[in-house]
């Protein structure tokens, strides 16, 4: 790698379009191959493609603070001066913060330039996280298909299905696509159409996310998830789509960090048996996922599935926090439960970190 770096000053003597180039942008991509070869060999990612004209969509800039970076801070025009290539009206999503700028990372998503800035700023203060004893409204959450969550405060939500909405679209989109000419204009038109629509899609489901995950980390001091296993369950090709499409990763991902921020506690625990135990004696019996109500036939408890999956999520994240309540314990033995509990790491909001968008 380091020899690829010196070879580069040779190269600039007889390539004109390397001397256009900020020098350091050159040598971090020197650094993204040697990154890829690396994840090649630990058997973690294909063998690295070459990318040619029209596919390396994004550039970095990793020492932003010697100068090749500058943001503006005019309010009605502001720019970006960016080393080798100018000023660049912009349109800033937030005010920059007081730091240091660090790295700034220039990105083209299908029409669209995005240009990612990281800032080094002081920690904020940490937000101290409850005390157990004064956990107020606790809450386990269900994740599902059916419903996106399923609350045991009796909260349901549907999904929003992006993907399945936006997918006849997309296909014809692809279709389009195939049938042009490499190279063409055409073909550059088709692209941009096809990762427009992609974009839209996710945006939707992002936007979902972070409505329903602001609602719950707002009403709850305490969350309850299961750490489900998503890439097992997606090797099941008749629910795969399903599961990607409602994006339970990132709904939880966005609850940890939102909570962390709020100095709320959030907990995933094992989903084993969480929609075969009876929430009231945990008695177990075989659920087929045809069968929505759950019908004990040791205490009598007639209960909607879902909602005896989220109390029984509820009750073993109070376990493994040492809170147990009368209520929520079985009064037979067979329950076991694991100690298995979310890494809470200091996540905050956009503007508040040392990364910063604009």
């Amino acid at each position: 790698m380091f020899q690829q770096k010196r070879d580069l000053t040779v190269w600039k003597k007889t390539n004109g379009y390397l001397v256009r180039v900020y020098s350091h942008v050159t040598q971090d991509v020197v650094l993204r191959l040697d990154k890829a070869f690396q994840a090649f060999f630990k058997r973690i990612a294909r063998y690295p493609r070459f990318k040619k004209v029209g596919r390396y969509d994004s550039m970095t800039y990793p020492d932003a603070y010697n100068g090749s970076v500058k943001l503006g801070t005019s309010e009605k025009n502001p720019k970006l001066y960016l080393s080798k290539i100018g000023y660049v009206p912009i349109v800033a999503h937030w005010e920059p913060p007081e730091g240091i700028n660090k790295r700034c990372t220039v990105k083209k998503e299908s029409d669209k330039w995005f240009a990612v800035l990281e800032y080094e700023v002081p920690d904020p203060p940490p937000v101290p996280a409850p005390e157990l004893a004064s956990i107020g409204n606790p809450v386990g959450i269900d994740l599902g298909l059916k419903s996106v969550i399923s609350t045991t405060d009796g909260l349901r939500v549907k999904p929003v299905k992006p993907f399945k909405v936006h997918e006849k679209k997309l296909k014809h989109l692809q279709r389009n696509l195939s049938r042009t000419k490499k190279g063409s204009k055409n073909r550059v038109k088709a692209i941009v159409a096809l990762n427009k629509e992609h974009q839209k899609v996710a945006a939707i489901r992002r936007d979902m996310n972070h409505k329903l995950s602001d609602q719950l980390v707002a009403e709850h001091d305490f969350l309850v998830f299961e750490d489900l296993r998503i890439r097992n369950m997606v090797k099941n090709h008749c629910l795969a789509k399903a599961i990607h499409d409602v994006a339970w990763n990132q709904l939880v991902s966005f609850v940890q960090y939102k909570a962390a921020r709020d100095g709320k506690l959030v907990v995933l625990v094992p989903p084993e048996y969480t929609s075969q135990e009876c929430s009231m004696c945990g008695h177990r019996q075989e659920m087929p996922l045809k069968v929505r109500t759950y019908c004990c036939p040791v205490c009598g408890n007639t209960i909607d599935r879902d909602l005896n999956a989220a109390r029984n999520i509820l009750k073993r994240g109070l376990f493994q926090v040492g809170r147990d309540t009368t209520e929520l314990m079985p009064v037979e033995n067979g329950v076991r439960f694991g100690q298995r509990t979310a890494p809470i790491q200091p996540f905050y909001e956009p503007g508040t970190t040392s990364k910063r968008v604009g």
